[in-house]
């Protein structure tokens, strides 16, 4: 009897711990798996509640994914640095803000003290192994460098795959979100993206090179224009829109190029980006009566145009097909002749972000409303 009331014990005893072991596995399952941008496989709480949205558009994409209240950290500046980040979230503020750049270290800690459940992080490798270390879970859900590898791989896209690489981000961060309202603002916004850029495409696929405007995606690094993308970097969304994107073919991200380089292409349209800050000053300069970039084509014909700005740039984030639609619209003004952009715009934030905005600050986002210009 003893030696069976033993071996109850016993067999109780492992029963019992097999059930200890069966909660913490229910536990340590409470999660999912999450397939970021750099093919990394990130288990994320099955339930996100406090999210540090660091790389570059970020907070935007979740913003506009229904889960804003969620955000708690985000990168020092984007706090009160785009008027209608703070005109449709006016707590956006009052986050905590933090230093961070493709290249900067990460002090946990900041991490840590604020409780951070999901992290979307830059495509630092080294850098994101510290988040594994605390178990916390990070993903990339944008680029530093943009997706494609070569300027061959980003011609030889198809609209179809190149629609993949837009709505791509999107579907990582609503499958990292995981809930109703997430799924079903993607599932809205990737339908739009789909059907505008299908419709860009299929007006402008025949277009020969005689017939696109040449373009200069230029970037303002204090007053000058003579940084651009790599060519890899913006060639497709400019060949969409009906243009030809000229400038270096290196693969550096910002390469540099000689007034000599600039006035040799002679652009028939300028974009002038807003990394770098400046653009407002770049323009009046370039237009003034007697600058050196006075005889540029571009410049004589007033076809300079500044990158639209919205929740944040808008050739960013989520907003990819607005900007290639607002390229296409004096790249190809025929062709485009039924577009209005201010409509566009109206109704993409009233849609995906529910808050209508007035006719005026639409064309505030067209003419890249920064807080610089307030």
């Amino acid at each position: 009897m003893k030696r069976f009331v033993s071996l109850l014990l016993c067999c109780t005893l492992l029963l019992g711990l097999a059930a200890c072991g069966s909660t913490g596995g229910e536990q340590q399952s409470e999660s999912k798996t999450v397939v970021d941008l750099l093919g990394r496989e990130v288990a994320v709480p099955e339930k996100v509640e406090r999210i540090a949205a660091i790389a570059g558009p970020t907070y935007e994409m979740v913003y506009m994914l229904g889960s804003a209240d969620q955000i708690v950290m985000v990168k020092s500046g984007h706090t009160d640095s785009y008027p209608l980040a703070n005109l449709t979230n006016p707590k956006l503020k009052d986050l905590a803000g933090i230093s961070a750049n493709p290249s900067s270290s990460v002090n946990i800690e900041d991490y840590l003290q604020n409780d951070i459940d999901l992290v979307i992080y830059y495509d630092n490798e080294i850098e994101l192994k510290k988040f594994d270390a605390v178990d916390m879970a990070a993903v990339v859900a944008t680029k530093n460098t943009g997706l494609m590898d070569s300027l061959e791989q980003a011609q030889s896209q198809s609209i179809d795959e190149f629609v993949g690489n837009v709505t791509r981000p999107l579907q990582i961060l609503s499958t990292a979100l995981a809930t109703e309202e997430a799924a079903a603002e993607y599932e809205a916004w990737s339908a739009y993206c789909e059907e505008k850029l299908t419709m860009i495409y299929e007006r402008t696929k025949d277009l020969t090179d005689d017939q696109r405007k040449t373009v200069y995606w230029g970037n303002t690094w204090g007053e000058e224009i003579r940084s651009t993308y790599a060519l890899k970097n913006r060639w497709y969304e400019v060949n969409l829109a009906g243009g030809r994107l000229i400038g270096p073919e290196e693969n550096s991200n910002f390469p540099e190029v000689t007034s000599e380089q600039l006035y040799s292409w002679d652009p028939d349209v300028i974009l002038v980006d807003n990394r770098g800050g400046l653009p407002g000053l770049v323009m009046e300069s370039m237009y003034r009566e007697n600058s050196k970039w006075s005889t540029l084509s571009a410049v004589q014909n007033k076809e300079l145009h500044r990158i639209p700005a919205g929740i944040f740039f808008l050739d960013k984030g989520s907003t990819t097909t607005l900007l290639v639609l607002w390229m296409a619209t004096f790249l190809q003004p025929e062709l485009f002749a039924d577009i209005d952009m201010v409509e566009e715009v109206k109704y993409y934030y009233e849609e995906f972000y529910e808050f209508p905005l007035t006719d005026e600050q639409a064309q505030n986002v067209i003419d890249g409303w920064v807080v610089d210009d307030e």
